[in-house]
């Protein structure tokens, strides 16, 4: 590393006030160690991006990304969007971040001195196949649930419920970033719609939110709404920046990265939305252009954020990232607030 990449990464971690992180130490390997092509390369085996692309090879990745703690995304079902999502008034997302706006503004107003907690909010691909009410169908990370019917008129209750610390509203993670769910007992609505009281709490032995037992619907109120809330199942999901009509290197990047995880992980019959399987988002705006491909693992409450990341790279990030839990060092953006502690409490 030159002095000058040193010097902006010393300025960033000022900037964001990220903690050091010990890329040498586990659950960090080495691109070596993932039997991924070197850089550049020259592998004709998968595909490659365009080489008019102008991708930024010189800059750390390390942390790039600012610390945040929600990430909501609405399903759309869209690979496109409109350059700004929270400017376009036919989303949910400009009445989303308006709602988001004024939550944390009224926070940090607020007498009790609650912190203000960044949260990241992008539009997805995701389909609300599930779902075919009038509103629209939210998911919510790392609290790992999906919200149906959200319309504009409810996004301030929305907040209230669901991103308003200490978020009570949500299986959730502590604000601290380890996965410490509160024991709470709720009248919660099972599979067949009869009401059952639940009392849920970590492990004791890893202190981690066992997703598997918590119920898998739960009806949350706050203000005048009722939200149906279902917990998100799948094993992980694959997030990748493609939001072209922001800046295009995404918007190449994603198809062809979109395509090689798809076939990778068609061949381990790992793709799709039940318990054991990963699917696969195509997101707006999440930062960093610069670094495309940006690509987000998320994985038992753990989001990590990678950029730079090839075709080449695909198969390692399924066998590492996404079946063992591993961090590819050279790949790594960063995560939420506190991901590192949560990562060590979470059985991957």
């Amino acid at each position: 590393m030159n002095y000058m990449q040193k010097l902006f990464l010393s300025a960033k971690r000022v900037a964001i006030g990220s903690a050091e992180v010990d890329v040498d130490a586990p659950p960090f390997v080495g691109l070596s160690d993932c039997s991924a092509c070197p850089n550049p390369c020259d592998d004709d085996d998968h595909p490659h991006y365009p080489s008019y692309l102008k991708i930024n090879q010189v800059m750390p990745l390390l942390h790039s990304v600012k610390p945040y703690e929600r990430h909501v995304l609405i399903s759309t079902g869209k690979e496109d969007w409109e350059g700004h999502i929270d400017s376009d008034k036919s989303s949910l997302a400009f009445y989303l971040q308006n709602a988001i706006d004024k939550g944390q503004q009224r926070l940090r107003d607020s007498d009790n001195g609650q912190s203000v907690y960044r949260i990241v909010l992008t539009n997805s691909s995701r389909r609300a196949d599930t779902w075919d009410g009038p509103g629209w169908q939210v998911v919510v990370l790392p609290d790992q649930i999906i919200v149906n019917n959200v319309t504009p008129e409810q996004c301030d209750d929305f907040f209230e419920a669901f991103l308003e610390p200490p978020f009570e509203g949500a299986w959730s993670q502590s604000p601290a970033g380890g996965p410490v769910l509160q024991s709470w007992e709720t009248t919660a609505m099972s599979q067949n719609g009869i009401n059952s009281n639940i009392n849920t709490a970590p492990s004791a032995s890893t202190g981690a939110i066992d997703y598997s037992s918590l119920p898998l619907n739960r009806e949350v109120i706050a203000g005048k709404t009722t939200f149906t809330a279902h917990r998100w199942q799948a094993k992980a999901a694959i997030m990748i920046c493609s939001h072209k009509k922001r800046d295009k290197r995404c918007g190449i990047t994603a198809a062809v990265l979109k395509k090689e995880f798809t076939r990778i992980l068609r061949s381990k019959d790992l793709l799709g939305d039940a318990g054991g399987d990963v699917e696969i988002w195509l997101v707006s705006h999440i930062g960093g252009h610069k670094f495309a491909g940006n690509v987000i693992v998320h994985r038992g409450g753990v989001s990590i954020w990678y950029g730079r990341v090839e075709p080449c790279h695909s198969q390692a990030i399924v066998d590492t990232t996404v079946e063992r839990g591993e961090i590819i060092r050279e790949l790594y953006r960063g995560g939420a607030n506190g991901h590192m502690e949560a990562y060590n409490q979470t059985s991957w």
